[in-house]
């Protein structure tokens, strides 16, 4: 009983600490310097006709050791630290999510709006999505106040092809939009915490006018939307570290097969090599970085030393290939249940699967078998058949498209 009363008045004293802290530092608050503006954010471009009064000390003041009261800085109260009304620096352009409250003030706090928690209930109830741009510095109150109001920038289509690698479509984007790849890399990275393959494959809408940080800012979070929701789907939460596993098989998937139905098939082959701890042996492994949609050669896989090389090393390799689809992405979660350890590309383009090496070896020999003469057939009619646009690699594409929109959402 003694031992119980010794560790209650423990608690209570251990508890009572950072109360008295709180109200010492209520009744006597430290002075607070104004910080200098951040080059990055807006900057006032008026300056006053006239510089402020200079304050110099009073004759005998450096002897005495004391100072002008006019030189000091003034003190804040913490309760009065938060002014809504004040005009802060904020971002010149903003994107404004769909979604819910909790996504979108996430969303703004992350592009650097300087938001504290309760001010996720000064949001009105009906925000319109787009993209925002502030020609002058303003108050967090009015810019709540005026979300809806601020006109809504013109925007262009932005295409991440499947397939493709971090180094790609950088590469790409940074010529067509004209900025500096180095500062897209930068932005990414801060962003994204994939290595490669944090753009998921698709359609995205981007203003004209634009710099690197919002437009990865915004990549990288609606990319991260669509992972959320896979992830909770399969595992029931989304974790980066662990969901990396997964988008690595799907960016091998993506570079073995472009075709959705037959993806399973090879997210089975991959899982099933991997629990019997066989190396992949997969050429797609080595179109990584720079060697992206490079032919391989045996050459390749006899010099090359990297941990991507499957021939060489088991298991995953070290970062996802490039961009996926979300059908990649199902088939790693979801393979098929299939048996099959191996595959080769057929004639047709599609894959053939084998279970063991004996019928795998089968397979390859009846490929390479000469085929028959084809006689052509007469007076057949082949129906026309009507296609999906694709978003597969293509070494001609266009990153950006000219054509403008207004107040739409990706």
């Amino acid at each position: 009983m003694a031992g119980k009363k010794k560790r209650l008045l423990l608690l209570i004293i251990l508890l009572s600490i950072p109360i008295a802290l709180f109200y010492y530092h209520a009744r006597h608050p430290r002075s607070i310097a104004p910080k200098p503006p951040i080059s990055s954010r807006f900057v006032p471009t008026e300056t006053p006709s006239t510089p402020p009064p200079v304050s110099t000390p009073k004759p005998g003041s450096e002897r005495s050791g004391t100072a002008s009261t006019s030189t000091a800085s003034p003190t804040l109260n913490p309760a009065k630290l938060r002014d809504l009304n004040r005009k802060e620096a904020l971002p010149r352009l903003i994107y404004i999510s769909s979604g819910e409250r909790s996504e979108l003030f996430a969303s703004l706090k992350r592009q650097g709006l300087p938001l504290w928690f309760s001010d996720r209930f000064l949001l009105p109830a009906e925000i319109r999505p787009g993209w925002i741009r502030l020609e002058k510095p303003i108050s967090l109150k009015e810019f709540f106040s005026k979300i809806n109001d601020f006109p809504r920038e013109k925007t262009r289509r932005v295409v991440m092809y499947s397939g493709d690698s971090l180094d790609d479509f950088i590469r790409q984007f940074s010529r067509q939009a004209r900025l500096d790849p180095r500062d897209l890399f930068e932005e990414y990275f801060r962003f994204s915490p994939y290595v490669d393959g944090g753009i998921l494959a698709g359609y995205y809408r981007l203003p004209y006018r634009l710099s690197p940080g919002p437009a990865m800012a915004y990549l990288t979070e609606e990319s991260e939307k669509r992972f959320r929701q896979i992830s909770r789907r399969y595992l029931d939460r989304y974790d980066p570290a662990e969901f990396r596993r997964y988008l690595i098989i799907a960016s091998i998937i993506q570079r073995e097969s472009w075709h959705p139905e037959e993806m399973p098939l090879i997210s089975a082959v991959i899982h099933n090599r991997l629990a019997k701890n066989m190396k992949l042996q997969l050429d797609a492994t080595l179109n990584y970085g720079p060697w992206s949609h490079k032919r391989i050669t045996p050459q390749r896989i006899r010099t090359d030393k990297s941990r991507f090389n499957t021939y060489r090393y088991r298991g995953l390799p070290p970062a996802p290939l490039g961009s996926v689809t979300p059908a990649a992405l199902e088939a790693a979660f979801h393979p098929a249940k299939s048996e099959a350890l191996y595959f080769v590309k057929g004639p047709n383009g599609r894959h053939i699967f084998s279970r063991t090496y004996a019928e795998h070896q089968a397979v390859i020999a009846r490929l390479h078998r000469p085929a028959a003469p084809h006689k052509p057939e007469h007076n057949v009619t082949r129906p026309s058949i009507k296609t999906e646009p694709q978003i597969s690699y293509n070494p001609s594409k266009t990153i950006l498209s000219t054509k403008s929109e207004t107040n739409t959402t990706p």
